[in-house]
Order: C-alpha cells, then structure tokens, then sequence
C-alpha cells in the first residue's frame, strides 16, 4: 500500500468545507441539504447509466447535530476524558456525541485527540472521522494522509457521503497510481453507497471495466447495501443491468438467493419473465432454493411455466430437492406424469438423486428417459455410483449393458 504522505502529495483545492458545515449544522438540516440534494441529482442524473427514476437516494448523514454548540478547549478535554474511561457503552455514546456537537474546523484536531486512542476498528474512531470528514471534506483527508492511525477510509466516507459529487471530482483528479490505495478507494465506494446507490454502482463498474481485481469486492459492498435499502425487485433489476462476466453472474446470484429467501413468490413470478439461457438459469435457482422450504408448492409455479427449457430445468431442481425430503411422495408423482419432456427431466433428476444410495434403481429409472442423449447421461452417472458401491457388480453390469 502506498505511503500516506505519498498519495496526498499535492494539494487539492475543493471548496466543499463550508457546505458541509452547513449541511450539518441545523440550518443545513432545513435548507442547505435541500439545496445539496437537487444539485446532486441534477449532475448524477446526467452522469449516471443507472440513473432516471430507478436511482435510489439513500438519506445522508445531515442532522447529526455537528457543529451546533460551542465547546472551550477544557469542556473538549473533560469530556474526551469521560469519552475514554467509560464503560457503558451508551454513556459513552453519548460523550462522543457532545463532542461532535462542540466540533468545528478549529478544533476538531484537539477534539481527535479524545478519541485516537480508541482502535480504528471501533465506532467511536470510525464515527469521529466520518462526522470530520463530512465537515470538512478534503481537508480533513489530507491531515489523515499525515497521520499514523488507519483514519483514511472513515474520513474519506464521511466526505463522499455528504459531497459525491466533490469527492469523485478530487478523487478522479489524483494519479492513477494513488488512486490504487485501497483505504481511500473503498472509504470513498462506501461514501458513496451510503449516499447514492446509482453513483456508486458506476464507480464500482469503472473498476470493474478498468479491470480492477477489487471490482468484484466493491460490488458486493454496493449490492449488500442495495439489499438493506432497496425492494428486493428493485436489486434484482439493478442486478441484471450490470456488464456481462463472471462479477454480474455472481451477483445476480446472490442477489436471487436472497430474493427467494425473503420473497419466494414474488422471486418467482420475477424470474418467470426472464427469457434465454439466463432465464433458465436463474429460474433454476429459485426452483432449488424454494424447493428446500417448500417443494409442493414451488413445484406448482414449475409447473405452469411456458413449456420450454425454463420449465423442464425449474422441475428437475424441484424433483431432486423434494427426493430428498420425501422420495415415496416424488415415486407417485412420476408415475402419473406422462411422456414429456417435462419428465424426462424430472426422472434425470430423480434417478441423480437416488444413485448414491441405490444405484440399481437408479439405473431403472434412467431407462424410462425418452431423450437419448440425457438417458445415456443418467445411465451413465447411476453406473458410476454402482461400481463406486461395488465394483464387480459394476462390472457385470456394464457387461449386460454393452
């Protein structure tokens, strides 16, 4: 990782300070983060390819009552000194908050001082340089690059939660090479996904682009937050629209997971719409996670699926988790199933199901296939699992069976 006082080498000069001061200070709570607000939208409207109607604002961190009282230097230190040996976790929630309220561009080195003991792990040290850097801005990160303590990624959150648009601007402004700190590049991502969900997505898909071997980390970072405060469609839209590769595969996963588990239906019905190979894909993820919880009735959704790919694959993941959980019931259903497709594929994956633990009916089963090509890939994997079981039946077997 490069040096602190290497990546902040130069001097930046954006007027963001007295912004922030007012936005949290009670008259930035009425006016001021009004004012931010409509210019920010205005400017990442336009610049954003996740923008429109479907941007999600997440609500920043204005009314923290930063700045609102005065404090003389000794009331700063009795307090930091309450702040430092109190064990209550609440009392001392509150000492950290009376110092944020007497907190200003002057002071707010003496009032760090209360609190840079504490380890950069804790709320009280992270919650300090997120309120700094919310004031302040690039001030505050530029005293951070000269500082020993690990206090970059806060202050750089707190600046760009407030000003994404200031702290994208600086940020783009630096030398590749000094953008590459990891402290600063995700203190600025999570900045920005605690501010605007669309502006941080593009700043993750620009690494991504640029091929940044974060890029995969960032986005889950913007999807974990796109789950806590989006609907569960909504993060399943933003999933689809980002670039193709294995990152939006993985997110679109994890995405549909969590869509089944909170939201079996409406996952369902969502991914019924969906067309082509990934339609397919997706639909089988839904039929195999909704299996688990309920198999009848995710078997009734498969079931009324436009015939096709979708349909077969989402009753085949049905079929081998319901297998597991009552085979006798999955034996009747196939028997009064007539000669589809459908059940081509719901046998393929029964007969997987069973072959572990009875690959002689395994076997029997796979016969029933009319597909050729996928009743040579059933009969071909139960042969396997009964020479695995016993290899000189597996040997007669495969003898007989030519």
């Amino acid at each position: 990782m490069l040096q602190k006082s290497f990546l902040f080498g130069g001097v930046f000069t954006i007027g963001i300070g007295l912004i922030g001061i007012w936005a949290l200070s009670d008259r930035g709570d009425k006016s001021g983060a009004a004012e931010l607000e409509n210019g920010e939208d205005e400017t990442l409207a336009g610049s954003s390819n996740y923008g429109g109607k479907d941007r999600r604002t997440v609500d920043r961190a204005l009314g923290t009552g930063v700045g609102k009282r005065k404090m003389s230097r000794n009331e700063i230190i009795e307090v930091g000194k309450n702040l430092r040996w109190e064990l209550n976790p609440l009392r001392r929630r509150a000492a950290l908050g009376r110092l944020l309220e007497g907190m200003n561009k002057e002071n707010a080195m003496l009032v760090r001082d209360q609190v840079v003991h504490f380890s950069p792990e804790s709320n009280e040290f992270q919650d300090f340089h997120f309120a700094w850097g919310a004031m302040s801005g690039v001030e505050a990160v530029e005293i951070g690059a000269d500082t020993k303590e690990k206090d970059m990624a806060a202050t750089m959150m707190g600046w760009a939660s407030l000003d994404p648009v200031g702290a994208l601007s600086w940020y783009d402004s630096l030398e590749e090479d000094r953008r590459n700190c990891s402290d600063v590049t995700f203190g600025m991502l999570k900045g920005l996904a605690s501010s605007d969900l669309a502006f941080a997505t593009d700043f993750a898909v620009r690494k991504l682009e640029a091929e940044d071997q974060r890029a995969g980390e960032m986005l889950g970072l913007v999807k974990d937050k796109m789950l806590e405060v989006e609907t569960l469609p909504r993060a399943a839209a933003w999933a689809l629209e980002l670039p193709e590769g294995k990152v939006r595969n993985d997110t679109l996963r994890d995405v549909t997971g969590e869509f089944v588990k909170r939201e079996p239906k409406e996952a369902a019905n969502w991914a019924a719409g969906l067309d082509g190979e990934e339609g397919v894909e997706i639909k089988k993820l839904v039929a195999a996670k909704w299996a688990q919880e309920d198999p009848a009735g995710c078997l009734e959704w498969a079931q009324r699926l436009p015939d096709g790919p979708g349909k077969n694959a989402s009753i085949g993941e049905v079929v081998l988790e319901w297998t597991g959980q009552d085979p006798d019931a999955v034996y009747e259903f196939l028997n009064g199933m007539s000669d589809t497709s459908e059940r081509d594929a719901a046998v393929e994956a029964f007969s997987s199901r069973i072959s572990g633990d009875d690959p002689h009916s395994a076997i029997a089963w796979a016969d029933e296939i009319q597909d050729s090509e996928a009743r040579r890939t059933a009969t071909i994997r139960a042969g396997r699992a009964l020479m695995r079981q016993n290899a000189e039946e597996g040997r007669q077997w495969l003898q007989r069976s030519g």
